[in-house]
């Protein structure tokens, strides 16, 4: 994941965590669903400091679910069908943790199962709302994402086999370095913030003008490679020039002195 979605994702928390606790704590204080007035309205304690202590409750437990959400999905996508299925835990989790307080605070005047029936029916009823709203928000921005980063068809690089055959077709920027190996050529790009390899029966030279009409650049007669992701040139320790990859798990890319140059003056 990268570092902005690792930051998008996390103020996403935050804001799903305060909007759905604001929400909560006015429509109940402004609304008194289901006769929530008479229930919080102790002699011990008042109706505004019950509501303010469950938004408390409501903030704390939404946060933990949703952080727990986070870190799900940092690991491994979730599909919409657990989205939805997490969404309405929450909502159960954040009622039965109402449940409690309230329980508590009525002293057992009230089962924990009487008021847990009436808390779940006014923490789905009242919260559905907030969920729809928030989820509508980040699919029309999800769309419109994925129409800004539609590529441009020309921004689109071709590549055919050695008997003219379209094998493989993928946006310029996607492409961190070529090489070449014998009768092959090994494509490495970025898919969905993974490294991968196509590998392609062809020649260097045969894709030498299709590479540099897109901006990649040949540092090596065996290796093209994206000025984009080198994050510096240096020697090793065989005293060989090679460029460093601002991308995990990338080998370094051997620069010829030829090329030197030209390559230093692109990043």
């Amino acid at each position: 994941m990268s570092a902005y979605n690792k930051i998008t994702k996390g103020v996403s928390v935050v804001i799903h965590t305060m909007t759905i606790s604001l929400f909560f704590l006015f429509f109940v204080i402004f609304y008194k669903p289901y006769n929530i007035y008479t229930l919080l309205n102790m002699e011990h304690a008042g109706f505004t400091f019950n509501a303010t202590i469950l938004f408390c409750i409501v903030l704390v437990s939404t946060f933990l679910t949703r952080g727990g959400l986070y870190i799900i999905d940092r690991k491994k996508r979730i599909s919409t069908q657990v989205y939805f299925a997490w969404c309405f835990a929450e909502m159960i989790i954040v009622a039965l943790f109402s449940s409690l307080y309230i329980t508590l605070m009525l002293r057992e005047a009230v089962s924990f199962f009487e008021v847990a029936g009436r808390a779940i029916i006014l923490t789905v009823t009242t919260l559905i709302y907030p969920y729809v709203f928030i989820w509508m928000k980040y699919e029309i921005l999800s769309k419109e994402r994925q129409i800004d980063n539609t590529p441009d068809e020309n921004s689109l690089i071709r590549f055919y086999d050695e008997y003219k055959k379209l094998r493989f077709v993928i946006a310029r920027e996607a492409v961190i370095f070529i090489k070449s190996e014998e009768n092959y050529v090994h494509i490495y790009y970025i898919d969905k913030e993974k490294n991968k390899k196509f590998t392609l029966r062809s020649s260097m030279k045969a894709l030498e003008d299709t590479l540099t009409k897109h901006g990649l650049v040949r540092c090596h007669r065996s290796y093209f490679i994206n000025p984009a992701y080198i994050k510096i040139i240096h020697k090793n320790s065989a005293g060989i020039i090679v460029a460093e990859l601002n991308q995990p798990n990338c080998d370094t890319i051997p620069i010829s002195r030829k090329y030197q140059d030209a390559i230093t003056k692109l990043i």
